[in-house]
């Protein structure tokens, strides 16, 4: 990852300055997936991939066979089938549970960073913030620029733009029409980071990668809305009969198979790689960017401000090391071929203890957080078997007993079998004919309760569970349900024995409102195979989607290979015009190296001594008297955005972006405060910077102000008491 005081304008890093469209590389559905009525919601594997081995079935360890001794040589081209079919099963091989879960994680990671931008939007993404979509627009801050938010220019235009986004990403979350949620999130994700590039560190382009390699995967077919909808269309059960029979399709089962996961796991190593050879500074050799890093006033936390004050500096540097040696671990634990039920588990704890560790001890934005979630393609086969193992030794069987007369309780049981992934629970339907035709007649039993729940172990003296207590039964013994039971609740207004009663009361009502019939439709023949031209399509498509990633993957390497600093330079090459477009309009850029070669050892900030039309100081980022010492600082509580944008808006390649940008949002701060006493007449923008603390010290030194930008009223004649204004300050260099 680029250190954070990089610039990451690609036109920095030579960068060309034509555009391609930054769709590109969108992946195609397989045939099956294609003719699906209901995007993701029907995803198959192509022909060419149903022919492909399950490949994580195969044992872990498990290795090309040597040919017995003595036994003629096989032919090359024998040999390379065997080396390629090897690969295929220990790298290029998924279980499509992980996608599933992995899409839960992302989707919610990409909320989560939405609604954080969000929040930002009043100064950073529309035209009364610190850069005009039409300004950026004429004068773009990076080679190959674009990105849909340049269409939306008022602050509520941005709210809907924000609102639409967030839309995306929870379809994606929740897995509905998955493939084409996944490629607007990839768009959207490319474009609110192009809309601005000031702000824009290595976290931003880890979220452009993960993205854009989810783009090409099933992540709909596991625990989505897609494979709800795909098994409800494929099963019609009539029956209790039919409920017990939980065979699951093969698209739910078959591993999927192909490049892209070899690249999502060897461009995951590769970050760890250069994170590790490009630190090469003797800072890091000496083992003091821990104390450096904790000193780093404008972008620690307030746990960090503590901890700096109570681990000792051999402890420091005890942290320091230990970051070099997880970080070399993990690339050996990502790629190992063997024993990767440990390996992985081994990496997938390393990697949440680091930057679990980095997300809470400073503010690096989504960089933290998304590598985490990049960890949740690592689980194989094997872990879901353990899991599944442990899971049912503390989980209970359960009986399901139905009322079934009732189409609204038959479609809830077809609904639990599908989500009782684990086989915990039973269905028995209620023999309660002859009870309705009573009670509809005015006499007899009433009608039995929607269900209720029962032990499955001992039948004579088995616990009956009814109404929240039997919806509470089932969740814990479904998958993952005892932790989705507070949702639950909270989506029953913290009353789900009341809403049950109602629906059990308005049962045939409700069963009548959605449509609900009983007994269902009868089960459709079975589909006549693919013809030999949509085998031939479906092949073709898959092709073209592995000959895509192939040219993502070269692509990919080039850029790594030219940005990182530790490459040596014979192998550093100048790029075709359409690599350099494909790899900067999506900003899949590959530079790592946070705090490398050394960290860093100066803190600065921005602030602003501003002069309003009654004479205070204020800063009108702050609200406050303007602060021009950093030496006694304990964290400033800046967020990314903030902190990142002062940053790069202090160097001088940036300085096309302080006027109109920056100099008319600080004219506009008596209208964001609705005080016309807040008018601004005359302001300096100061880089303020000291330097961090010597190792075994704790006060910093050397504080300065550094005037970037100054500006004064024109014809502005002070009131009557006031002072002049001063003369405007000299600007000068606080960085390149």
């Amino acid at each position: 990852m680029r250190g954070p005081d990089e610039d990451p304008s690609a036109a920095d890093r030579g960068a060309p300055e034509e555009s391609a469209q930054p769709g590109e590389g969108a992946p195609e559905e397989s045939a099956a997936e294609e003719s699906a009525s209901a995007g993701e919601g029907a995803p198959e594997e192509s022909a060419a991939e149903e022919s492909a081995s399950a490949g994580e079935g195969a044992p872990e360890e498990s290795a090309p066979p040597r040919p017995p001794a003595g036994a003629p040589r096989p032919p090359a081209e024998g040999r390379l089938r065997r080396v390629g079919r090897w690969i295929k099963e220990h790298y290029c091989t998924i279980d499509v549970r992980t996608l599933g879960l992995f899409r839960l994680v992302l989707g919610f990671l990409l909320a989560s960073d939405c609604v954080r931008h969000w929040a930002e939007a009043s100064w950073i993404y529309s035209n009364d913030g610190v850069l005009t979509n039409h300004y950026h627009l004429f004068h773009p801050s990076s080679g190959f620029n674009f990105s849909l938010y340049h269409a939306f220019s008022s602050i509520e235009e941005v709210h809907v733009a924000f609102a639409l986004s967030l839309f995306c990403f929870l379809c994606f979350f929740v897995g509905w029409h998955t493939r084409l949620f996944s490629i607007l999130s990839f768009l959207l994700v490319t474009s609110r980071d192009n809309r601005i590039v000031l702000i824009e560190n290595g976290g931003y382009v880890v979220v452009n990668l993960i993205v854009c390699w989810a783009m090409f995967m099933p992540t709909g077919r596991r625990f989505s809305v897609d494979a709800l909808i795909r098994s409800f269309r494929e099963r019609q059960e009539r029956t209790a009969a039919d409920l017990a029979d939980r065979s699951r399709p093969a698209w739910a089962e078959r591993p999927y198979v192909s490049g892209i996961v070899l690249l999502a796991l060897l461009n995951l190593a590769t970050i760890y790689y250069f994170n590790v050879v490009n630190k090469s500074g003797q800072i890091w050799r000496r083992g003091e960017t821990v104390h450096y890093v904790l000193h780093l006033d404008r972008m620690v936390t307030g746990l960090a401000v503590a901890a700096r004050e109570y681990i000792p500096l051999w402890g420091k540097r005890g942290l320091t090391w230990g970051v070099l040696v997880v970080e070399a671990l993990l690339v050996t634990w990502i790629l190992s071929p063997y024993g990767r039920r440990f390996t992985r588990a081994l990496a997938m704890l390393a990697m949440w203890g680091l930057h679990g560790s980095f997300g809470v001890m400073m503010r690096l934005g989504p960089f933290s957080w998304f590598m985490i979630g990049w960890s949740f393609l690592l689980p194989t086969s094997q872990h879901w078997d353990a899991l599944e193992r442990w899971y049912r030794r503390r989980a209970a069987q359960r009986v399901v007993v139905y009322d079934g007369s009732s189409p609204l309780a038959f479609a809830f049981m077809r609904l639990l079998v599908r989500l009782d992934g684990l086989e915990l629970l039973r269905f028995e339907e209620a023999r309660a004919a002859v009870a309705a035709e009573a009670e509809a007649a005015g006499g007899g039993e009433p009608r039995p309760e929607l269900f209720e729940v029962r032990d499955a172990s001992d039948v004579a003296h088995a616990r009956v569970f009814r109404g929240a207590a039997a919806l509470r039964e089932i969740l814990q013994a479904l998958p993952g349900g005892r932790f989705a039971r507070p949702l639950v609740w909270a989506l029953c207004l913290g009353a789900p024995g009341a809403l049950l009663a109602v629906a059990s009361r308005r049962r045939d009502a409700i069963a009548r409102f959605f449509g609900l019939t009983r007994p269902p439709r009868a089960r459709a023949a079975a589909m006549e195979g693919p013809s030999p031209l949509s085998e031939k399509l479906a092949r073709g498509r898959v092709i073209a989607r592995e000959a895509l990633v192939a040219y993502l993957g070269l692509c990919a390497v080039s850029q790594a290979i030219n940005e990182n600093k530790s490459v040596p330079a014979f192998l550093k090459h100048p790029q075709p015009k359409i690599v350099q477009a494909t790899i900067v309009y999506p900003r899949l850029l590959q530079g790592w190296g946070m705090f490398a070669p050394n960290p860093i050892t100066e803190d600065g900030s921005i602030s602003v001594d501003a002069i309003t039309v009654d004479g205070r100081h204020v800063d009108p980022f702050t609200g406050l008297t303007p602060d021009l010492d950093l030496s006694d600082a304990r964290g400033l509580g800046l967020g990314q955005i903030q902190q990142d944008y002062f940053n790069r808006i202090r160097l001088d390649r940036n300085k096309a972006f302080r006027k109109p940008g920056l100099q008319d949002y600080l004219l506009r701060y008596h209208e964001r405060t609705g005080r016309p006493e807040d008018e601004i007449v005359a302001f300096d923008v100061y880089w303020v910077r000291d330097q961090c603390p010597k190792p075994g010290e704790s006060a910093a030194y050397k504080n300065e102000t550094i005037p970037i930008l100054s500006y004064r009223k024109p014809g502005y004649r002070p009131l009557p008491g006031l002072p002049r204004l001063p003369p405007a300050r000299k600007e000068e260099s606080a960085g390149n």
